[in-house]
């Protein structure tokens, strides 16, 4: 009877015992899935977090990329405008620069070349006067007189009109006296006429 109350009691403390610890290790069990739960949930909103914060960070490097890509576009075309406003400046002074050699060239050729006025180039050295047999000529053709040889035209004579003269270079002849209604008159001022346009008469 002893040995059977003694095995009775064994058995119930094992079994006891033994749901004791089995609660324990349910309880256990549970924690442990709870934290996987826990884990998971945590790993997941982790991951969204990364994933959205990434995608908002790569968003805003692309909008970045985009303007910078913008502004070098623009730049571009600034140079390039820039390019050809330098070009056309560089033209322009080139331009410039072989019109001021053209103007230094002419101002040595200027310097180096006398400028004559025209009266001096048709003006003659003086001529040696000659006293000649005193005798009558006529004009060949209308004709200036003048008041000197090589001087200034006092007026003009019509073709055949007679004069005297005793007095001549080697291309003038001075107008001593002249013919009024067949009337000889002696000049009373210096007459020259050009010895080409006279014909002495015979």
């Amino acid at each position: 009877m002893k040995k059977v109350l003694f095995s009775v009691f064994v058995l119930s403390s094992f079994l006891y015992a033994s749901s004791s610890e089995i609660g324990i290790m349910e309880a256990v069990v549970d924690d442990i899935s709870k934290l996987k739960k826990d884990y998971k949930e945590c790993q997941q909103d982790l991951n969204n977090r990364f994933v959205k914060t990434d995608y908002k960070e790569l968003e805003k490097y692309k909008l970045l990329l985009k303007k910078e890509k913008e502004k070098n576009v623009k730049m571009l075309k600034d140079m390039e405008w820039y390019a050809q406003i330098i070009e056309t400046l560089e033209t322009s002074l080139n331009q410039k620069k072989q019109e001021i050699e053209k103007l230094k060239s002419y101002k040595k050729e200027k310097e180096v070349i006398k400028i004559v006025e025209p009266e001096k180039l048709t003006k003659k050295a003086p001529q040696k006067v000659k006293h000649i047999k005193p005798s009558n000529f006529r004009l060949k053709q209308d004709s200036f007189i003048y008041n000197k040889p090589n001087g200034k035209k006092m007026f003009k004579w019509l073709k055949n009109r007679t004069f005297t003269t005793n007095i001549r270079t080697d291309d003038w002849v001075k107008i001593t006296g002249y013919f009024v209604n067949r009337r000889w008159t002696k000049a009373q001022e210096d007459m020259w006429i050009e010895a080409d346009r006279v014909l002495k008469r015979k």
